[in-house]
C-alpha cells in the first residue's frame, strides 16, 4: 500500500502501544519500515539476553522513554550509566524484583515521570531519599513491598521524599509495614496533587491518618487500603467520606467491613466507578445490596471471596449492575452456573468476568436461558469442578467473541468440549488447560485456530500426537507452556517448533526430552526467545552463550 511514510508512522505507534513485539517482524519488511520502527519504538525490557547487544539497542532505538529490567543478574549502576551517557530522555525507569537498589546520582535524568523498585531486595532508607533528590519531577512511584523484612523505610524517609515530590500523582508504599501514620499525613500535606494513593499491608496507619487523607486530598481518585476494622475499638466518622469528591476508585480488600460501614460510602455519594471487596470478613447481603443500590454506574466489582451470595442474591443485584465492564464473583462458593448467566444476560457491557472455584456446573443443563450473544472478550472460570462438556459449550455460544479463556483445574472437562469451544470461537488468541485430567487427547482437531497465540496445558494428558495437531493448526503461536505433560518428548518438540514459526517462549519443565535438543531449537526457530528445560537439566555456560547470540535465554522455572 502506498501511504506516506507520516501515515505508515501513526500505525506503527499505534502498534507500539499496543505492543512493541509486533514491530520486530514489520522492521524486516523494507529499508523505510526498519527506519520507521526505529524511530517508534518507545518501549525496552533489560534481560541477561539483551545485554550484549545493549550498545547497538540504545543507538538503534534513540527515542525510547521507558526502561525496564526483568530477569537480569549484571551490573545494574553500569547499565543506567550507559543509559545516561547515551541521552536519552527517559520517563519510565522499572527496576522492580531486582537484587539490590542502583546508585542513581548523575546517572538518569532529572525530568524521570516514573519509577518503579517495588520488590526490590535491601531497600533503605537513603535509597528512598535519593529518589526525591534524582527525581524531582516524577508523578508516579512505586516502592512496595521490599523484600528484606522487616522493612527498614520508616517515617523519616518517606516525610524527605515527599517534600521534593511536589508533582506526584500516585503513590504506592505497599508492605513498608513500619510507616506510621506521619508517613501519609506528610504525603496528604505535601503532594498536594495526589490522585492514587495504595498503602495496603501498613499495619501502624489508623483510621484517623485515613480520615485525613480522605478530607485533606482533595483531587484523590483512587484509595487503595486493607485490614480496616480488625483493630480494636477502630472506627470513622460519619463524615469520613463527605470531602473526597474526586474518588472514583476504591479498594477495602481483606478488610472487617460492617454494615454500618458501606452505608457511610453509600451515603456519601461518590463519583465511585470502580470497588473493590474481595476476600472481606462481616459482609452482609443487605450491606452490599445498600451500597450497590447507590451505585448503580459502577463499571468495576470484585466481590471475590463473598461466601454468604447465592443464585438468587446475585438475581438481585444484578438489576443495579447494567454498566459492569468486569466483574469478580471468583470462590463464592454458593454460586452456579444459573449466576453466570443471569450476569451475562443484564451486564451487557461485561468485556471481563472471573467466577473460578464456584459451584458452577450444578445447575439444570437443560434450561436455556434467553441470552442474546455476549461481547465478553475475557472468561476466568478455573478450578470449577462440577463444570462439565454441555456447559462448556453453553458457555460457548454464548460468548463467541471471547479472545481469553481460562478454564484449568476443571477436571470434569474432556477434549471433545474444549474442542467445541475451540470451535465456536473464532477470536480466542489465549486458552488455558493446565491440569484438566480429563482432557486425554484431541485427535478431532481439524480446523485452524488462526488467531490462537498462547496455550498454556500444564500437567494434562497431552503427547507428540497431540502437539502435531496443535502445531498444524495454531500457525500463530507465540507461547507454549507444557509444564508437566510427561507424555510429550523431543519428536513432539521438534514438530512445534519447526511449524510454528513465531513460537517465542516454551516450557518444557518436566518434559521427556533430550539434552541436545535445545541447540536445535535455536537454529531451526530464530523466533524463539525464551526456553524453560527439564528440571533435572542444568545448562552449561557454553549452552548459555550459544542462545544468547541467538537471542534466547534458557532459565529454569522459578518456583
Amino acid at each position: 500500500m502506498d501511504l506516506p511514510e507520516e501515515c505508515w508512522e501513526l500505525i506503527f505507534r499505534f502498534i507500539d502501544q499496543d505492543d512493541h513485539r509486533f514491530l520486530e517482524s514489520l522492521s524486516l519488511v523494507s529499508a523505510s519500515f526498519l527506519s520507521i520502527t526505529n524511530r517508534v519504538r518507545s518501549t525496552f525490557t533489560i534481560t541477561d539476553r539483551t545485554l550484549p547487544f545493549l550498545h547497538r539497542h540504545i543507538l538503534r532505538f534513540h527515542n525510547l522513554k521507558r526502561v525496564r529490567f526483568h530477569d537480569f543478574h549484571g551490573d545494574i549502576n553500569s547499565i543506567l550509566l550507559q543509559i545516561s551517557l547515551s541521552c536519552l530522555d527517559l520517563e519510565s525507569l522499572d527496576i522492580s524484583g531486582m537484587p539490590y537498589f542502583p546508585d542513581l546520582k548523575t546517572k538518569m535524568s532529572s525530568s524521570m515521570k516514573e519509577f518503579s523498585c517495588s520488590g526490590v531486595r535491601e531497600l533503605r532508607e537513603n535509597n528512598i531519599v535519593s529518589i526525591g533528590v534524582c527525581f524531582p519531577s516524577l508523578q508516579k512511584l512505586d516502592i512496595s513491598y521490599p523484600e528484606s523484612l522487616p522493612s527498614p523505610v520508616f517515617d523519616s524517609a518517606i516525610i524527605s521524599l515527599s517534600s521534593n515530590l511536589k508533582s506526584l500523582l500516585k503513590i504506592d508504599v505497599s508492605g513498608n509495614n513500619l510507616i506510621t501514620d506521619k508517613s501519609l499525613v506528610s504525603l496528604s500535606q505535601n503532594c498536594v496533587l495526589l490522585r492514587e494513593i495504595i498503602f495496603r499491608d501498613c499495619d501502624f496507619v489508623s483510621s484517623r491518618c485515613i480520615e485525613f487523607v480522605l478530607s485533606n486530598s482533595r483531587f484523590l481518585e483512587s484509595l487503595a487500603i486493607n485490614g480496616i476494622g480488625w483493630r480494636p475499638r477502630e472506627s470513622f466518622s460519619k463524615d469520613a467520606f463527605l470531602l473526597c469528591r474526586c474518588l472514583s476508585e476504591l479498594n477495602l480488600s481483606d478488610s472487617f467491613l460492617s454494615d454500618e460501614f458501606l452505608r457511610l460510602i453509600a451515603d456519601a455519594k461518590l463519583p465511585l466507578k470502580k470497588i473493590v471487596l474481595s476476600n472481606c470478613q462481616c459482609l452482609t447481603f443487605d450491606g452490599v445490596l445498600y451500597l450497590l443500590t447507590k451505585y448503580q454506574t459502577l463499571v468495576h466489582l470484585n466481590l471475590e471471596g463473598s461466601s454468604f451470595l447465592s443464585d438468587e442474591m446475585i438475581m438481585e443485584l444484578v438489576v443495579f449492575l447494567g454498566r459492569l465492564t468486569f466483574v469478580n464473583f471468583s470462590f463464592c462458593a454458593k454460586l452456579t452456573g444459573v449466576s453466570f448467566f443471569n450476569i451475562l444476560e443484564r451486564c451487557v457491557s461485561l468485556q471481563c468476568m472471573r467466577m473460578e472455584g464456584t459451584n458452577f456446573g450444578v445447575e439444570d443443563d437443560s434450561k436455556e436461558l434467553c441470552v442474546l450473544k455476549s461481547r465478553i472478550k475475557s472468561l476466568y472460570i478455573s478450578g470449577n469442578h462440577n463444570l462439565r462438556d454441555e456447559c462448556l459449550l453453553k458457555i460457548s455460544r454464548h460468548c463467541p467473541f471471547v479472545e481469553t479463556l481460562a478454564v484449568d483445574h476443571c477436571p470434569a472437562i474432556t477434549g471433545d468440549g474444549v474442542l467445541e469451544v475451540l470451535r465456536n470461537s473464532g477470536e480466542l488468541t489465549s486458552l488455558d488447560i493446565s491440569g484438566c485430567s480429563g482432557i486425554k487427547c484431541v485427535d478431532a482437531l481439524d480446523f485452524e485456530l488462526p488467531k490462537l497465540e498462547t496455550l498454556r496445558a500444564c500437567g494434562t494428558w497431552i503427547d507428540d500426537q497431540a502437539l502435531g495437531l496443535i502445531s498444524k493448526r495454531c500457525p500463530r503461536l507465540l507461547r507454549l507452556d507444557l509444564k508437566g505433560c510427561l507424555n510429550v518428548t523431543s519428536r513432539g518438540v521438534k514438530e512445534v517448533v519447526q511449524r510454528c514459526t513465531r513460537l517465542r517462549e516454551i516450557n518444557l519443565s518436566n518434559c521427556e526430552v533430550d539434552d541436545g535438543i535445545f541447540i536445535w531449537m535455536v537454529c531451526a526457530n530464530p523466533s524463539l526467545r525464551k526456553i524453560v528445560p527439564p528440571c533435572c537439566f542444568s545448562p552449561t555456560k557454553e549452552l548459555h552463550k550459544f542462545l544468547l547470540r541467538h537471542g534466547c535465554v534458557i532459565c529454569q522455572e522459578i518456583p
